[in-house]
């Protein structure tokens, strides 16, 4: 994996349709603009890559290699929300020799691409008018271009060899939301209309980009078939995009990538033999709880790190608090950069990539399939998962001594998970009573995630106090550090009765 990774701009823009007759409108006099917009005119060319069946483009990727304009050079593109996408910028000559693409990029795409090698797809030429708006220090508060598109696709595979429009895009500067309101409205009142296409490489492509139809006899089948199908696609994608994030190694990607994982992981565990082969899904079970454990250690160590270093500030009578908090840095800062390195080989291990193309194989045939759960099936899955958590929480309240209560505890909570993402799956068959439910199991698995973070502490604690490296001077700080995190378990665990017979009030509801 490349080491050079270029930081994201985050980018908020609009686009709008507009035909060859229909003019610019007026754009003085908006918010905070001062006088009149500065014009001038540029010419773009960008050639654009993707694999031969645009697996970028489906995911709302663009990876490009612009020439003209301010910013020439490579651009990836990644989907950040509502009009708003990550920018990612090397320049021109980034590509190594004998790479048509820069490592950089291509090593980031992994996870989307499975590996495949991506190619030239289209060369879309741009004749742009910009229109600078400037507030009275001259910092431009929002840039609108009305632009003429020429687009070749190399082979014509796509549609006509050479396709001609005109739009215009707004982009988000200084101005902030306010600005980029008003213009939309001064657009629209001059009959502009905002376009469906969110790029100019999905408009050049035309047919030959598109969400894939569903087969027609799963239109037939039972409802909740089609949910699971939708609910372990749309993880599926939610995994390939944490993905992306994590190489990039920004915060949470990590716990976003394994959330995802375990929500498909709950899904097979419970439905997996009527959506397909029980094997496939066996396999599956395993290969998602190999990739989770993998990715542990990373952020494991950021959550133990933020809330011991909460606790440090928190104990008023901490004695050498720099001191306690400086061996905190060291212990945990060790364990985080050790932990990346083992992440990154788990992305960019075959068995990753298998895991990958094995999930995809799985969820595009579930439509293939015969069996299928019946709403009353999923019903008694879910009152089956209520009776199963009951049965733990029950057990670890029994228990004897800490160390069995952990253990106990620990096990409850996999179960609670699994139960509220089986819930998540199949919502829209009960929407509202499960929307309560899930409300109720997030606090009920808040108080059990609380108390496996004060079991997993007091280990880190006597970890760094027998270190070689640890100081007599701030023993007496992790001795407090230790007994505060004992006596939050037993406080939780305490909670732990009343707070599942909440959740589970509620989700009796869902089936009744």
């Amino acid at each position: 994996m490349s080491a050079a990774t270029p930081e994201g701009v985050s980018e908020v823009e609009r686009k709008y349709e507009s035909c060859s007759e229909q003019q610019m409108p007026s754009l003085s006099g908006l918010p905070g603009v001062d006088g009149e917009p500065l014009i001038d005119s540029i010419q773009l060319s960008a050639l654009y890559y993707d694999t031969t069946d645009l697996r970028l483009l489906t995911a709302g990727i663009t990876l490009r290699r612009r020439e003209g304009g301010d910013d020439a050079g490579w651009h990836l593109k990644l989907p950040a929300g509502t009009d708003t996408r990550t920018e990612l910028q090397l320049p021109p000559d980034a590509a190594e020799s004998g790479v048509d693409v820069p490592t950089a990029f291509t090593d980031l795409l992994t996870a989307i691409t499975r590996g495949a090698a991506v190619n030239p797809v289209a060369l879309i030429s741009t004749d742009r008018e910009r229109h600078r708006l400037l507030d009275s220090a001259g910092t431009t508060l929002a840039e609108v271009a009305s632009d003429v598109v020429i687009a070749a696709i190399p082979d014509g595979s796509a549609g006509p060899d050479e396709r001609v429009w005109r739009e215009i895009e707004v982009e988000q500067g200084a101005g902030g939301q306010t600005l980029l309101d008003a213009i939309n409205s001064r657009l629209l009142d001059s009959g502009i209309v905002r376009s469906d296409t969110p790029s100019k490489l999905r408009r050049a492509l035309g047919d030959a980009v598109g969400v894939p139809s569903r087969p027609a006899e799963m239109e037939k089948k039972p409802r909740p078939r089609r949910l699971l199908r939708e609910y372990l696609d749309a993880q599926l994608r939610a995994l390939t995009h944490a993905d992306v994030e994590v190489r990039r190694d920004t915060n949470d990607s990590v716990h976003a990538l394994r959330v995802a994982a375990r929500r498909i992981r709950s899904v097979l565990q419970m439905y997996g033999p009527d959506l397909g082969s029980s094997e496939a899904a066996e396999d599956l079970v395993r290969e998602l709880r190999w990739l989770g454990q993998s990715l542990g250690g990373a952020r494991d160590a950021e959550v133990q790190q933020g809330r011991l270093a909460a606790a440090v500030d928190e104990i008023a009578e901490m004695p050498d608090r720099e001191v306690v908090r400086a061996r905190l840095d060291e212990y945990f800062s060790g364990l985080v950069a050790s932990a990346r390195p083992r992440a990154l080989a788990t992305l960019s291990s075959d068995r990753y990539l298998g895991l990958l193309s094995a999930l995809d194989v799985f969820v595009a045939g579930i439509g293939c399939g015969k069996g299928a759960p019946s709403a009353v099936e999923v019903t008694r899955a879910l009152r089956m998962l209520t009776h199963s958590v009951e049965h733990r929480v029950k057990r670890a309240r029994q228990a004897e001594t800490r160390a069995e209560r952990d253990k106990l505890t620990h096990r409850a909570r996999k179960r609670s998970k699994q139960m509220r993402y089986t819930i998540e799956a199949t919502q829209q068959l009960a929407p509202n009573r499960s929307e309560r439910a899930l409300d109720a199991f997030k606090d009920f698995q808040d108080v059990l995630g609380d108390y496996q973070d004060a079991v997993v502490s007091p280990q880190h604690l006597l970890d760094m106090v027998t270190d070689s490296r640890h100081s007599a001077q701030s023993s007496l700080g992790f001795g407090m550090l230790f007994h505060r995190e004992l006596m939050i378990g037993d406080a939780l665990a305490a909670d732990m009765k009343q707070t599942w017979k909440s959740a589970k009030k509620v989700a009796r509801k869902i089936w009744k």
